[in-house]
């Protein structure tokens, strides 16, 4: 068989099914059947990492003994983030909302607009695609730390999977 029609029947067949793969529900419903201690050391770590400076300054310190909820609202997960002993800590990892203090709701493509700082999170609050529900003062402080984020501390292949999958989502959307 021809390598150009091997290559043709692979984009029609196995293109579509990475596709659905991809798509924000079934990458969520993935990440739930991961094992919860896996995705919360993995928030943990990136999320310590990335924000070090942060840290260090005390930008921070408001976040001790209160929870902020995260809702990826295409994904259907809920990934909730609190502040102890000079760390982010991840504290639930669902598919459903648990009491927050605050929570932020946003979809995938737009996170990803705001972690490549693409768009700051005044923009998408005003045009609607970032919701904030309870402490608003709360909220506020999260987004301002966001907000001053170096996107030189995320690790590359963050940035290069955020971007892919960005592309994707545009592309099938």
């Amino acid at each position: 068989m021809p390598l150009a029609l091997v290559k043709s029947h692979l984009q029609r067949n196995i293109e579509p099914l990475f596709t659905r793969l991809a798509h924000p529900s079934t990458l969520g419903q993935l990440a739930l059947k991961a094992p919860r201690r896996l995705n919360r050391l993995l928030i943990e770590q990136l999320g310590n990492r990335a924000f070090a400076e942060q840290i260090g300054d005390g930008d921070f310190d408001f976040l001790e003994g209160r929870s902020l909820q995260i809702e990826i609202t295409d994904a259907g997960l809920f990934i909730g983030l609190g502040f102890a002993k000079a760390k982010i800590v991840c504290h639930f990892f669902s598919d459903h909302a648990e009491e927050a203090d605050a929570t932020l709701s946003i979809d995938s493509l737009n996170s990803i607009r705001l972690l490549q700082q693409e768009v700051d999170p005044d923009t998408l609050f005003f045009q609607r695609k970032l919701r904030i529900n309870g402490d608003t003062e709360l909220a506020h402080q999260v987004k301002n730390t966001i907000d001053t984020l170096d996107p030189s501390v995320i690790p590359g292949f963050i940035h290069n999977l955020a971007e892919r999958y960005r592309l994707l989502l545009q592309n099938t959307g």
